[in-house]
């Protein structure tokens, strides 16, 4: 059983996108060095920092996107974990018959925070907010380190293949 966060998980503001960029790059050298993802050395450019910045408000304002995190203590705005939520509107199908679905990102956890249940904190906030603006598939991306808890949680593999074309 994943261990049970003792700390204060909140919804993040618009006062919180510059640490969610930050959190987010954090991500993406975490996966580099696991090999989950891009050459370290191509993950290094914070060209798209601002960019991300800009559709990071523009998507909590819509109120399409919610995003959960853990300060890193009551007196910092320094953020210690984070997730993403965001509602997608699909075509509805089986299993999903208004079409409404939710998706997962940024994901992250400090380093020197890790095992204290911040990342099941942060992840379950996220689901709950999907579920409750009545996502009825939520999707996401793991990495083989943090797959443990997202199937402690109840994600299983989709029927289909996950592709990506980046051309």
């Amino acid at each position: 059983m994943p261990p049970v966060s003792t700390h204060t998980v909140r919804r993040a503001g618009l006062r919180d996108i510059d640490e969610l960029v930050r959190l987010r790059h954090a991500m993406f050298r975490a996966m580099a060095r696991s090999g989950s993802a891009a050459r370290p050395a191509a993950v290094e450019d914070t060209s798209w920092y601002s960019a991300a910045a800009a559709r990071l408000r523009e998507e909590l304002e819509s109120g399409r996107t919610a995003a959960f995190v853990v300060d890193a203590s009551a007196d910092s705005r320094v953020l210690a974990a984070c997730a993403v939520a965001s509602l997608e509107q699909r075509l509805p199908g089986p299993g999903s018959p208004r079409g409404l679905g939710g998706s997962m990102s940024s994901v992250f956890v400090e380093p020197d925070r890790r095992g204290e249940g911040l990342g099941t904190a942060v992840v379950t906030a996220a689901v709950r907010w999907l579920v409750d603006h009545d996502a009825e598939i939520v999707d996401l991306h793991a990495t083989p380190m943090a797959e443990p808890i997202y199937r402690a949680l109840g994600f299983r593999e989709p029927r289909s293949a996950a592709l990506r074309l980046t051309p």
